[in-house]
């Protein structure tokens, strides 16, 4: 018997084993070698979701392999494998490079919208990133090399296939079987058929599923619409704390020992009888949108399942903050890079007193939403998370804005300005910033340049005394700042800041590495342009009547260890000062939102906010204490000093609630307390809200929701003209 079959397969040429072992074999295991190499370069879980990463990327070789078998010409067959192999490897050395500079893979959109950005901007890195990655992109363009190889013109498999229809049919139900364990492994997984639909993200769906699972995921939704876009929710009421507690020992206190003769306190004084205070009644941040109406008129079902979500909600109360900053000037501030670890009462002392004397948030985070800057502006100006990533605030450039403080204060009247020292064009501000709620906008490349020196980064400090003269006897003012001195590489000779104040700090920060130095000496450069802006204020007399906001675009990721950055450590972990492990981890920071009134007038209301906040938080936060009417059902975020209840969230569906962090990837819960016990149902109702919220972003921002509730000058539509 065996020797029949040994005889058997000697009869078969080798030319048609060479065919089947490329077509079969060759082929899909290319596709997995780079779907698992790139794992492996990036750190990510290599098991995580693995099962079905091999799946698909084995099918894709199969899907490459049928391809190929459709071709009667072995030439032709050759040159198209080539290429679609040659596509695969751009593909994955691509996201390997783009996932080491920002710890992020970026769909196409996002890639092609930066590329133009990074080369011209970028230059230098650019170039020294592809020479340092060169093993890299070597490492995944071998498998073509062999594939040349073995196909050469007089090894050419696919010259001796001649029964193609049998190989056609040999590949497709391979791919059918390929297919059907995708499907078994998405019906049993929760997670993993999550992150295919409602709960789709492209970075977290790629480093879960696989690389090529999150192209082709991107490549349908852009071609069929985006599950973010589809406005499905889950109707919810506001979950109970579904917790248990031990029950702390019961302390009595015994009574005190009164002597038989003594006159106690209460005989020798009666206390004077005071009625109690009446309680302060306060109402909701809400406005009078007729929901009935609008749903009942609404002819789109998209824009009819937003109206029902959002008419769904409680929207929260008014409180003892609000309007206490009613008709102050305003100036907010997205601070590249910034990092409350730059917070010091020595070395940074006008960013401590900010931080410090106002609101002090002790527990706020910019989520890494994986757009960059862009991303960070975006969520700091609008209250939304970037759904659509960088593009997400040129967007909301073309729609109806009027809900933001720029555009609000700009319809109160309010001189309108924004600023920014570095290029003029990089993420196409020059089209969306006037379009977002100030009326100028002001850069490096249309008037910046003639009053701030040319180097990298521009200085924060040069910006400040260029600008504050141009506005602050215009009050009341609304101004924005798009601050660059913080911005990497953190070295001596790749940041301008960094060489400018290298010599700042004493002799006790010597220890630090020479990367976490730079980075510190380039944000004096912002101590010093707040500092001036203070002084500035002061002199006016208006620091009392003026309010500053300031938080960060995202972490400092030119700190992590990267190629890209000249980084042979983790240098992020030693500013921290603890191993960066988790999104709560690496996004927690400092906001600043401070009044020279909470130093005086206020004082008593500058508390501390101890509850988890976000950006997403600022807006209505700021709405509610200036006094502006606004409908607190519309934000994802909430006023921080309202009864709502405190959520941050990040777009791979990661949440930080007063009662623990949930990190998505792993489904793991971990309580802020060791003692607390948490039911499943606190978890699942958080997983809900979070969808609901994320969806409803989507929603708002690809449907251009407000306009149907609002003019642009932020009133109120008529009902019936909003269907």
């Amino acid at each position: 018997m065996l020797h029949h079959i040994k005889d058997q397969l000697a009869r078969i040429p080798i030319k048609k084993i060479q065919c089947i072992l490329v077509i079969y074999v060759f082929l899909p295991l290319v596709v997995v070698y780079m779907e698992i190499m790139l794992r492996l370069l990036t750190g990510n879980e290599l098991y995580d979701g693995l099962l079905f990463a091999l799946l698909f990327s084995g099918s894709a070789g199969l899907v490459v392999g049928l391809i190929a078998s459709f071709i009667c010409n072995a030439k032709v067959a050759r040159v198209v494998v080539s290429f679609l192999l040659g596509v695969f490897c751009i593909v994955f050395a691509l996201q390997y490079f783009i996932f080491e500079s920002y710890k992020v893979f970026m769909n196409f959109e996002t890639i092609f919208l930066e590329a133009g950005n990074v080369v011209s901007e970028f230059t230098g890195i650019f170039l020294s990133t592809i020479l340092f990655g060169m093993p890299i992109i070597i490492a995944f363009f071998l498998p073509l090399v062999f594939f040349l190889i073995l196909t050469t013109h007089k090894r050419n498999p696919y010259r001796v296939v001649k029964k193609r229809l049998r190989t056609i049919c040999v590949i497709a139900l391979m791919l059918v079987i390929a297919l059907a364990g995708q499907v078994i492994i998405i019906n049993v997984s929760e997670n993993d058929g999550a992150a295919l639909h409602l709960e789709y993200n492209f970075d977290a769906s790629s480093q879960r599923l696989g690389i090529l699972a999150g192209v082709s995921l991107d490549l349908w939704h852009s071609a069929f619409g985006s599950p973010l876009a589809e406005a499905v929710f889950t109707p919810f009421e506001p979950p109970p704390v579904f917790v248990e507690a031990p029950t702390p020992p019961q302390i009595i206190t015994p009574p005190p020992i009164v002597q038989a003769d003594e006159p106690t306190i209460d005989t020798m004084h009666e206390p004077e009888a005071h009625p109690p205070p009446e309680p302060i009644v306060y109402g909701y941040n809400e406005m009078d949108i007729d929901f009935e109406t609008l749903i009942a008129n609404e002819r789109n079902s998209r824009i009819r399942a937003v109206h029902e979500y959002v008419a769904s909600l409680i929207a929260s109360k008014q409180n003892e903050h609000t309007g206490i900053f009613e008709g102050k000037s305003l100036i907010i501030f997205t601070a590249e890079a910034f990092t409350k670890q730059v917070v010091d009462p020595v070395m940074t002392p006008t960013l401590y007193r900010l931080v410090h004397n106002g609101f002090y948030f002790s527990d706020f985070y910019q989520p890494g939403w994986g757009g960059g800057t862009s991303g960070g502006e975006f969520s700091i100006l609008t209250g939304l998370p970037p759904t659509s990533s960088s593009r997400s605030i040129q967007i909301a450039a073309g729609q109806n804005i009027s809900y933001t403080m720029g555009s609000r204060l700009m319809n109160l009247g309010y001189f309108s300005a924004a600023y920014h020292n570095g290029s003029y064009t990089y993420y196409r501000r020059n089209k969306t910033h006037t379009n977002i709620g100030y009326s100028t906008f002001t850069t490096m490349g249309n008037g910046m340049q003639n009053h701030v020196r040319g180097v990298w980064p521009a200085s924060d400090l040069e910006m400040m005394e260029f600008s504050i003269p141009e506005y602050i006897d215009n009050h009341p003012f609304s101004v924005y700042y798009m601050t660059i001195s913080g911005h990497a590489r953190y070295s001596r000779g790749g940041n301008a800041m960094s060489a400018k104040n290298w010599d700042a700090f004493p002799e006790q920060y010597s220890q630090m590495s020479n990367s976490v130095r730079a980075y510190m000496a380039c944000n004096l450069e912002l101590e010093y342009a707040l500092d001036y802006l203070v002084s500035a204020l002061e002199a006016a007399g208006i620091s009392d009547d003026t309010v500053i906001v300031l938080a960060s675009d995202h972490y400092p990721y030119g700190l992590e260890r990267s190629d890209t950055w000249g980084n042979e450590s983790d240098y992020l972990s030693e500013l921290f000062g603890f191993p960066v492990r988790t999104p709560a981890d690496r996004d927690q920071n400092a906001l600043i939102i401070w009044s020279g009134s909470l130093e005086n007038e206020h004082k008593e209301l500058a508390v501390e906010v101890s509850s988890p906040t976000s950006t997403l938080d600022i807006l209505p936060t700021l709405l509610n204490l200036f006094g502006l009417e606004f409908d607190s059902r519309l934000f994802v975020g909430r006023d921080v000093f309202s009864d709502a209840m405190p959520l941050v969230f990040w777009l791979d569906r990661s949440w930080k609630t007063d009662v623990g962090f949930m990190r998505a990837s792993r489904s793991q819960f971990t309580p802020v307390d060791e003692d607390i016990a948490v039911h499943d149902d606190y978890i699942s109702s958080l997983r809900t809200i979070v969808n609901n919220r994320i969806s409803y972003a989507g929603s708002v921002l690809s449907l251009d929701y407000f306009n149907t509730l609002f003019h642009p000058d932020g009133t109120l539509r008529i009902a019936d003209e909003s269907s």
